[in-house]
């Protein structure tokens, strides 16, 4: 193709492109929006160039053009020769011309309306209500658990950012999370910062109804604090191995949602941080089979509460899975555990006059451990069962036991039904009946860790 045609065709193709931009700039944008209209522009322009090359060869072939010029002209015949054969058929190379901007226009336009859009950010809301019964006087109530939008978008090639804001019928709105993420760290690193949930066990790190069963287990609120979230730093970092491996490292004001124990507005000392190390692995048993492990450990030098005492919370989190191929997306079975220790220097005697305070270790235990079957698709059976040492006397032990069922509607629309046996120290044993009712609008995406 001659450089007059090829011209042409690339001023053909810029004005395809251009009107998303000529609007731009007839509305009035500012120059950084019509700038970026322009960066996409010329990166269209880029593939088109591409695209050209490769129409330009197919041009030359069906013209009989070689890339070194064009063709020889023929010499004429001899007078006295026989008639000529039939010419070869001429290709018309307006048409051809025509014919590749028609076959183009599409990806054009479609290019018009991508580049754009991926500037908007996901955005979903979730509604979570839950109509519980309790034997304790025979008491019940429709609670309005969450409302809650989440926004999420890529900010540019090396971070994204997202937002979790939740609203209750008890604390009115708040900003549940709230963090930056890096995408493109080098040696497979991760940095987050600001509100989020930290990466401390596994159930922990779940929004209310995200859970596998209606209520959070009573471990992970009088430990933790119910969701592990935090105000704080966090680098992961992915291990390049065979073995899948991942280690994070995170220093946070508190954590814990509801972890009165420390302060998170105030200015604090070095020492009244917490810091958090975790370690995550996976195994494959067999092709059907696996298993998640994860230890986790948060240490607080000095907390507030208990007059300069240190806190040290330890945990292992175990999930096994099966997952047969020939029906992995209806059948399954997931058994999920986890084991905290709690271990405080408490003040038992205040200081005096006549001595200092006297502290003591304190050890506490708690546990869960559920059994889930995907029966199929949408049915999801199971049973939880709760064990919980008080933090402040250990000897005092709660218990209890919740079978339950799980209906999924669709994708985006759970019932579930719970019944709870609930048996504390100094209070008559407790039955509990729950029925929860979740649905999801728009986007809502997990992780691998909840597949």
């Amino acid at each position: 193709m001659s450089t007059r045609h090829g011209t042409a065709l690339l001023l053909a193709l810029l004005l395809a492109a251009a009107p998303g931009a000529t609007r731009t700039e007839a509305q009035g944008a500012g120059e950084e929006q019509v700038r970026k209209e322009l960066d996409l522009l010329k990166e269209q322009l880029r593939r088109v160039e591409q695209q050209m090359k490769q129409q330009e060869e197919l041009i030359r072939r069906l013209s009989g053009e070689k890339p070194g010029g064009p063709a020889p002209a023929p010499s004429a015949p001899p007078p006295s020769a026989a008639a000529p054969p039939p010419a070869p058929a001429v290709v018309d190379e307006e048409a051809l011309k025509l014919k590749i901007l028609e076959e183009l226009q599409p990806q054009l336009a479609a290019a018009n309306k991508t580049f754009p859009a991926q500037f908007n950010p996901a955005i979903g809301f979730i509604v979570d209500t839950v109509l519980s019964f309790t034997s304790r006087k025979d008491q019940g109530n429709f609670e309005f658990r969450s409302g809650e939008l989440g926004i999420s978008a890529n900010v540019d090639p090396f971070v994204r950012a997202y937002a979790i804001i939740n609203g209750t019928n008890a604390g009115g709105f708040d900003v549940e999370e709230a963090a930056i993420v890096t995408t493109s760290l080098p040696y497979n690193l991760t940095v987050k910062g600001g509100r989020f949930f930290a990466d401390f066990g596994r159930l922990s790190k779940f929004h209310d109804h995200d859970l596998p069963f209606v209520n959070r287990p009573g471990v992970l609120d009088t430990y933790i604090g119910g969701e592990s979230q935090s105000d704080g730093i966090e680098v992961n970092w992915l291990a390049p191995l065979d073995q899948y491996l991942t280690l994070t490292a995170g220093v946070y004001n508190k954590v814990g949602a509801s972890n009165t124990r420390v302060d998170n507005t105030v200015p604090r000392g070095l020492e009244e941080f917490t810091y958090l190390a975790r370690a995550t692995t996976f195994f494959s048993l067999t092709d059907a089979q696996s298993i998640d492990l994860g230890v986790s450990n948060a240490y607080t030098p000095r907390v507030r509460v208990n007059d300069g005492g240190s806190r040290n919370l330890a945990g292992i989190d175990l999930t096994y899975r099966y997952t047969p191929l020939a029906a992995a997306a209806y059948r399954g079975l997931v058994w999920g555990n986890e084991f905290l220790l709690n271990s405080e220097r408490q003040q038992t005697v205040p200081a005096s006059d006549t001595g200092p305070a006297l502290f003591r270790y304190r050890d506490a235990f708690g546990m869960y451990s559920y059994l889930e079957a995907r029966l199929t698709r949408r049915y999801y059976p199971g049973v939880l069962f709760e064990w919980v040492e008080d933090l402040a006397h250990p000897g005092r032990v709660t218990n209890a036991y919740s079978p339950y069922f799980t209906v999924w509607a669709s994708e985006f629309q759970r019932l579930r039904l719970q019944y709870t046996h609930l048996d504390a120290p100094r209070q008559r044993p407790e039955d509990q009946f729950f029925l929860q009712w979740t649905i999801i609008m728009g986007s809502h995406v997990h992780s691998f860790r909840d597949r």
